[in-house]
């Protein structure tokens, strides 16, 4: 039986020197386009931006948070 070694400084699974399968495009986009739920009690930055001054309303509505 043949040993097989990854190339020196390729990432591999700890404790092995098998490295992991690369992950097809379909993967990646999928895995960045999922909805991200939003946490609880979270403010908008965009608004909180807006009411301590760093933000004016033409940077607002690019940016598309609501005004108040």
């Amino acid at each position: 039986m043949r040993r097989r070694c990854a190339a020196p400084g390729a990432p591999t699974i700890p404790g092995t020197a098998v490295k992991p399968r690369r992950r097809t495009t379909d993967e990646i986009t999928a895995a960045i386009s999922r909805p991200v739920p939003p946490v609880p009690d979270q403010g908008d930055l965009v608004e909180h931006w807006h009411e301590v001054g760093l933000l004016d309303d033409e940077q607002v509505d690019t940016l598309g948070g609501e005004q108040p």
